[in-house]
């Protein structure tokens, strides 16, 4: 794999900061899509490949009245990314035999079925 370059600024108005290995250029064309296209307004990605970092951009900026500039370590709020891992694990646990799809939540969860709510089923959402 050859250095990564830096990601530079494009035919577009917003700066991209970081880099992509060679091969990986494409997750940079979709990142900067994300401006051109969607409006977006702040954020970063970082792809790792084979435990080597392969990408890792950010740009945009990260406040509302869009003044204060995206910086390599800004936080992010993430929301409904652990919905997909949490099904995965209750899939997983179900797999196994440690969980029971059709019982009520209240089997699992006491608290749960000490506020007498009923016809809630470990397998439904």
């Amino acid at each position: 794999m050859k250095r990564s370059e830096p990601a530079g600024r494009g035919e577009y108005d917003v700066d991209v900061h970081g880099t992509v290995a060679e091969g990986f250029e494409p997750v940079r064309e979709a990142f900067v899509r994300n401006f051109e296209s969607l409006g977006e307004r702040g954020a970063a990605v970082a792809v790792y490949r084979d435990g080597q970092r392969v990408v890792d951009l950010w740009a945009g900026t990260k406040d509302v009245d869009g003044t204060a500039p995206w910086e390599r370590g800004t936080a992010q709020v993430v929301r409904s990314a652990t919905k997909g891992v949490a099904a995965a694990v209750l899939l997983l646990l179900h797999q196994r035999g440690q969980l029971d799809l059709d019982a009520p939540v209240g089997h699992y969860w006491p608290e749960f079925k000490a506020r007498a709510r009923s016809g809630c089923w470990s397998g439904t959402s």
